[in-house]
């Protein structure tokens, strides 16, 4: 049966490619925004302010840089995961990997959301903006291949038992006998050649 192709890729092509791109992803996105998630007087700022919202604000702020690696960090075991999980043919890991992304990315924009103020110039904001749209319309692509695999590993899965099943409903019905004896004469009348 011939696989069907998206962009010259099959699926189980596109999603080891996602979580490929995803490691190299993540790697550039904490190189590059390392510098500016980094907050120095958070302790003091945090002492003086009494509403509840800005404290979850300004919180969120002063650990970004550790909220980021934390998680960047899960990413890449869960895209190690996902590359294990193609090769195994389990669909668990793709169906963790897609919901991982999209917890993933939803933080990330919140994160950027907070973090992007106007001390840093009008430049690195729109680089920054510019890496994370970039990389959430990347992962919005690789997901089409992604779920496609698993949906397809999820289908071959439930075929493979129900042909199982059937397997041994017809064994017990008296079928099976007729068909191993075909096997033994067939076996019994070819000789190989030598």
């Amino acid at each position: 049966m011939k696989q069907q192709r998206w962009c010259g890729m099959t699926a189980r092509m596109g999603s080891l490619l996602s979580g490929v791109f995803t490691i190299t992803a993540v790697d550039l996105y904490l190189i590059f925004e390392q510098k500016y998630l980094r907050r120095n007087n958070c302790t003091e700022q945090m002492s003086q302010i009494k509403s509840a919202s800005i404290l979850i604000k300004l919180f969120i702020i002063c650990w970004s840089l550790t909220i980021v690696f934390f998680l960047s960090f899960i990413t890449i075991l869960i895209s190690c995961l996902l590359l294990y999980s193609v090769y195994a043919h389990m669909y668990r890991g793709l169906v963790i990997y897609i919901v991982w992304i999209f917890f993933y990315e939803t933080v990330n924009i919140v994160v950027q959301c907070l973090t992007n103020d106007d001390s840093s110039g009008g430049e690195v904001r729109v680089m920054r903006w510019f890496g994370l749209v970039s990389r959430i319309c990347m992962h919005c692509f690789w997901m089409f291949f992604v779920i496609t695999y698993a949906y397809m590993i999820y289908k071959n899965k439930n075929q493979g038992n129900i042909i199982s099943y059937n397997r041994r409903v017809s064994s017990s019905s008296g079928d099976f006998p007729r068909r191993k004896s075909k096997i033994l004469n067939f076996s019994r009348r070819y000789i190989p050649p030598y």
